[in-house]
């Protein structure tokens, strides 16, 4: 499960849950595998005129924070020719969701 913060505690907050990887907040669904990157990911969901929206302007519902991807190397089963030494090829871990961080705001949405 995703580390959760609340900016104000003991004050509602947009309707949210997590599947896996798949963070959904007030209808907003982010697949953190698919978003995240080689340095960290912020995504910010936010309200404008009632409707919730990644990015944009509004007030804040959540910040989806997401790790940078780690890689793993692997060897490809061949031979650099020339120095002698197995070839390996770096491959990314899969997003673990306990290290993603979710920010929430207080909201009647």
């Amino acid at each position: 499960m995703p580390m959760i913060n609340l900016k104000e505690p003991s004050q509602p907050v947009a309707m949210f849950s997590v599947d896996g990887c798949v963070v959904t907040v007030a209808g907003v669904s982010v697949d953190c595998a698919q978003e995240q990157a080689d340095s960290k990911t912020l995504i910010e969901i936010k309200s404008h005129n009632g409707q919730a929206s990644v990015g944009g302007e509004g007030a804040y519902l959540a910040v989806i924070e997401i790790p940078a991807k780690t890689y793993t190397s692997q060897p490809t089963g061949e031979t650099d020719e020339q120095i002698g030494q197995p070839v390996s090829t770096l491959v990314a871990d899969e997003l673990d969701p306990n290290a993603i961080s979710i920010t929430l705001w207080a909201s009647t949405i």
